[in-house]
């Protein structure tokens, strides 16, 4: 970056985020709500998975079953095919 002088990049800096508060700004609360509860519930479906592991790996399979309805509900609330599920049950076997 030695070729941008400093007021320059600090133009830059501006243009880039004036274009995204505008972009902000143009969108309704209601998708970024609908992002931030679809990032949630992939963040809690990788959680379950993770638990899931580590409860095969411990062979507590009771809490391996209560894992899987959790994964499954998930899911289904992700629109996940069933495919997904399939391999969580081959990894058990």
């Amino acid at each position: 970056m030695d070729n941008i002088r400093d007021e320059n990049l600090k133009k830059l800096g501006k243009y880039v985020a004036e274009a995204l508060i505008e972009q902000a700004l143009q969108t309704d609360k209601e998708d970024w709500l609908e992002i931030n509860i679809k990032d949630h519930t992939i963040g809690e479906l990788a959680r379950c998975v993770t638990l899931n592991n580590l409860y095969l790996d411990r062979e507590e399979y009771e809490k391996c079953a209560i894992m899987k309805l959790r994964i499954q509900e998930l899911s289904d609330r992700l629109n996940i095919s069933d495919d997904f599920l399939k391999d969580l049950e081959n990894d058990e076997e």
